[in-house]
């Protein structure tokens, strides 16, 4: 292990148990989208695109190189611009607040440490403001 290596601060890829990790929070993520009145909106979204397998798929390829791993999206897409591959969505307010409620729930279910909880959803209500259509 180089110098480098030893002094690099763990990524949140790395501190939620890496590709594990990720689909942990992806599945569970995906399953409130399918099985909650407060995800309905989001997966009616999903379902009028690519479907919920692939939405599985894409976010896992997404947060892992969003949260400091492998950058699995940009690999297969050329780019992990979060406007662009949201570009041809009509994003409203209240879809962001439905996404962001999902995701709450989805980490509630998980055991992770508060101030994972909260970097995490900081994380992702930055990245959801970028995509309302104004």
């Amino acid at each position: 292990m180089t110098l480098t290596a030893e002094r690099r601060k763990p990524s949140i890829y790395d501190n939620l148990g890496g590709a594990e990790g990720i689909r942990k929070l992806v599945n569970t993520f995906c399953d409130v989208l399918e099985t909650t009145e407060v995800g309905r909106p989001i997966h009616l979204l999903h379902l009028r695109g690519h479907g919920m397998a692939h939405a599985r798929m894409e976010q896992f390829n997404f947060f892992s190189g969003m949260f400091g791993g492998p950058k699995l999206y940009a690999e297969k897409w050329g780019h992990s611009n979060v406007r662009q591959i949201h570009e041809h969505v009509e994003i409203t307010e209240a879809h962001k607040d439905a996404w962001l409620a999902s995701m709450k729930l989805a980490i509630e279910k998980l055991d992770y440490e508060p101030n994972m909880k909260q970097l995490l959803m900081d994380n992702f209500e930055r990245m959801a403001s970028l995509l309302v259509k104004h």
